[in-house]
């Protein structure tokens, strides 16, 4: 999927997308979201990425061991074996 995000001006009430060439969609959804929402995210990315980083699961000690026994395991294949 081809996605096109931009912040512009509202000019006399119009806003308008210049779509590149190789944008071939006959059909396009179009989000219209005032700035003043989206002010927080843009002057602060680090706090949405903490957010969705503090909310994300975690790995127990045990757990955390067994994927590092895992990965070993798997770094002593060797392609050329198979």
């Amino acid at each position: 999927m081809f996605a096109i995000r931009q912040i512009q001006a509202v000019k006399f009430g119009v806003v308008t997308i210049a779509l590149p060439a190789a944008f071939q969609a006959k059909r396009v959804e179009i989000i219209v979201l005032p700035i003043d929402d989206l002010d927080n995210e843009i002057q602060q990315p680090h706090q949405a990425l903490q957010s969705v980083l503090l909310a994300a699961p975690t790995l127990t000690d045990d757990e955390l061991s067994e994927y590092e026994n895992v990965q070993e395991w798997m770094n002593q294949w060797h392609a050329i074996d198979f």
